[in-house]
């Protein structure tokens, strides 16, 4: 299956994206996402079927924060937006996150890693695939449990200021994930899981340093 639209189409509406979201526009990025969600929900049947004991799930971006992207990128065409569609590989721990990675080397069309892993961005830590999917480039990410149990306060922290994704925000709330992230990482390398109590205050941290 391919998009309804050519890449130069689909580049000329990231432009308009970019200006402001016009109900024209909308309408053309819906027809085009439900391409995508055919995709990604093929893909991620075929992911549950490799790793029958990991936890997958999938999504496609809405036109709202496909257009933000586009405006903080402005060299970015919207043909080359890996992440438009995407699914999440959840494992347990280290050694399974690093099988995940070799099998989808091994199967799929695979044009970039990029392992945050162990190198994290802003406290985030997964590793990305960028895979050309029946001509459709797609984002595969693979997390570990503790990995994600992070990105789940990250998630309640950027639904009071979506900045904290990208280094911005209260420098408490920075401080609190990034020592989140660090503890993460470290019962990954023990094959423990992040303490109830210390994903507790972390939330606390965020709740409080925003309700005034």
């Amino acid at each position: 299956m391919t998009t309804h639209f050519t890449d130069d189409e689909i580049d000329a509406l990231g432009e308009r994206l970019r200006r402001g979201i016009t109900h024209t526009d909308r309408t053309r990025y819906g027809s085009h996402r439900r391409v995508l969600n055919v995709l990604r929900s093929d893909l991620e049947a075929e992911l549950r079927a490799f790793f029958p004991n990991a936890e997958a799930g999938s999504r496609t971006k809405r036109v709202e924060t496909v257009a933000a992207k586009l405006q903080r990128r402005p060299d970015l065409p919207l043909s080359q937006v890996t992440d438009l569609a995407g699914c999440r590989i959840i494992v347990s721990g280290k050694a399974e996150q690093e099988a995940v990675v070799t099998r989808l080397l091994a199967t799929y069309d695979v044009q970039q890693v990029d392992d945050k892993s162990d190198r994290p961005k802003f406290g985030y830590r997964a590793v990305h695939f960028d895979i050309r999917y029946r001509g459709q480039l797609m984002e595969i990410q693979v997390q570990t449990r503790n990995q994600h149990l992070w990105q789940m306060v990250s998630e309640m922290a950027a639904g009071y200021d979506i900045s904290i994704k990208y280094g911005g925000g209260l420098q408490e709330v920075n401080r609190a994930l990034q020592d989140l992230s660090e503890l993460a990482w470290r019962c990954d390398l023990e094959g423990t899981e992040l303490p109830d109590a210390d994903i507790d205050q972390a939330r606390d941290v965020i709740t409080s340093a925003h309700s005034g």
